[in-house]
């Protein structure tokens, strides 16, 4: 049955060549919940537990908030060991809880600071933890809201919250250091999560706007997000300049350095500076060389402090505004990676969110504990903590251009040769065949098409629903005919990336229920998306796309 295909807005529709649409509301205010989630939540953390960046402390109380915090998040680490991925209904029962504990923990230090009650150090590092966990919750769950969403669109989210909540945060530091004020902001941002909460279930799934192919974040097949070395090597390069940034954090001597409105204002305008250029680049879809980009500002900043550190040793905070803004930047980088690993990866998002929290905090405390302990051995330590902390960026940045980076390049390799093999077979066939006079051997058809091969077409497909190894199919080399029609039938209407998830497991016999478990959306998100696929291929039932993938394949 010839179908044509059904026209559909440019708002809609991700451009031929992978770039974005022109900038507009109507087009990228699918975007905006995620942007507000994302700046409400690291402000609150910023503002209450990190004291409105008054000082480079990860924490005001030496880091024992941060380190009980991430005791809980290794906690919820270890349980994704165990369960393969957490329903939406325990997604969005945490959620809320997580608004509420981190509201009224922000609304109990508020109420104490404004009372100047003397509150015991236990009860000030319970209500601290509560802040940073239910915050950091609902960082993880807004990032997994992103799951699927291009390269492009994720720079501009990350980005743009970055630069939101960091004004946030100086706006909020002029009230002070742990003023009453501040806290009870935290309290608002706190419970505005809920209005974009609202407004991001009302609205589009942002992946059907910016659907995203794996090769546009590294370079890589979607293979090598679910392999295991490609995410120790990610996870290493992140734990390697987090531990310059926690001595450049404690410098000289481990204690976090007083930050005065100067340096302050330099570490806004600073994020503000790189937050503007990676937005920029994602909207003129300059992806070529983000990752090393955003990797070459992390290193230049810390070396700026560095230099600052060893010309001016006894004015600190200047070379601090460099360091803080680099972990600031790193922050971002890290909700850019976890983005991408969510997006194409196997496992639960909490796996890829918690493992690269816990990382980032955990070794920038530890790397402020580095400075104590150089300076009990050396007491003129100045010299050898801007050694330690250039040694770990270069070890960092050579692990990250030599190994995440080369991944590109080496499967370019490894495809080149494999091409060149199946090459050199066919001639041989060829040749044997025609020696022998058989020239059927030649007019074979083509083997079927493995489920292997179409992980590999760059659309999500059935990518993100399950572990390779347990994809929800019944058989293989029927199932990955129909899998790889829908996506050639997706390819040919201009279907989204989620589309094509909805649509592959509908052509395969699951009921929408199913569909909704496996890919952690609504009933009637699916309804929705089905109702979208009908309309643009002019089917209108499951039975007419199974009609219409059995005559696209004859």
């Amino acid at each position: 049955m010839p179908v044509e295909p059904v026209a559909h807005t440019d708002a809609q529709t991700p451009r031929a060549d992978g770039g974005m649409p022109p900038f507009s509301l109507a087009t990228y205010r699918v975007l905006i919940p995620s942007v507000l989630g994302l700046a409400f939540a690291t402000a609150a953390v910023s503002t209450v537990v990190q004291a409105a960046h008054w000082s480079t402390g990860i924490s005001a109380d030496g880091g024992a908030t941060m380190i009980v915090s991430c005791l809980v998040m290794v906690a919820l680490f270890v349980s994704t060991l165990f369960v393969k991925r957490y329903s939406k209904r325990f997604v969005s029962t945490s959620t809320f809880l997580a608004v509420h504990v981190a509201g009224v923990c922000s609304l109990g230090l508020a109420v104490a600071r404004f009372a100047v009650a003397d509150m015991p150090q236990l009860a000030v590092l319970a209500l601290g933890v509560g802040v940073t966990v239910g915050s950091t919750w609902l960082q993880f769950y807004w990032l997994r809201k992103l799951r699927g969403v291009s390269a492009q669109a994720a720079v501009i989210v990350v980005f743009c919250a970055l630069g939101l909540s960091e004004l946030l945060t100086f706006a909020l530091s002029l009230a002070g250091p742990a003023s009453a004020l501040g806290a009870f902001a935290a309290v608002v941002l706190c419970f505005a999560q809920f209005a974009a909460i609202r407004v991001s279930r009302a609205a589009d799934v942002p992946s059907d706007h910016f659907p995203g192919v794996s090769q546009s974040y590294f370079g890589t097949d979607p293979e090598h997000f679910s392999n295991t070395s490609f995410l120790v090597v990610a996870a290493m390069g992140i734990w390697l300049i987090s531990i310059p940034l926690g001595m450049g954090r404690g410098f000289p001597q481990g204690e976090a350095v007083g930050m005065s409105f100067v340096p302050r204002f330099l570490v806004l305008v600073f994020t503000l500076v790189v937050s503007a250029l990676w937005v920029r680049y994602g909207l003129r879809s300059r992806m070529s060389a983000i990752t090393t980009s955003i990797w070459v500002a992390m290193e230049s900043l810390i070396a700026l402090g560095t230099v600052f550190f060893a010309i001016w040793p006894a004015t600190v905070s200047m070379g601090a505004s460099f360091v803080m803004t680099a972990a600031l930047v790193l922050n971002a980088f890290a909700w850019y990676l976890t983005i991408a690993f969510i997006s194409f990866g196997w496992r639960d998002p909490f796996y890829y969110t918690s493992a690269a929290w816990i990382a980032v905090n955990l070794l920038t405390v530890a790397g402020m504990k580095v400075d104590l302990l150089i300076t009990q051995v050396f007491p003129s330590n100045t010299p050898v903590i801007i050694s330690i902390m250039s040694f770990f960026t270069l070890l960092g940045a050579q692990l990250v251009f030599t190994r995440l980076l080369s991944s590109p390049s080496q499967q370019r390799e490894e495809r080149e040769r494999a091409e060149a093999a199946a090459d050199a077979a066919r001639a041989a066939d060829a040749q044997q065949a025609a020696a022998a006079g058989d020239t059927a051997a030649s007019e074979q058809p083509p083997a079927p098409l493995t489920l292997d091969a179409i992980r590999r077409v760059p659309l999500m497909g059935v990518l993100a629903i399950a572990e390779p190894k347990d994809v929800p199919m019944v058989s293989t080399t029927p199932d990955s005919r129909i899998a790889s029609a829908v996506i050639a039938m997706g390819q040919r209407f201009g279907l989204t990336g989620r589309e094509v998830e909805v649509i592959t497991l509908y052509a395969l016999g699951h009921t929408q229920q199913r569909v909704s478990e496996e890919l952690q959306l609504s009933t009637s998100t699916v309804h929705t998306h089905i109702k979208h696929v009908y309309e643009k291929t002019d089917l209108h039932s499951r039975q007419e796309i199974l009609d219409y993938i059995n005559e696209y394949e004859s």
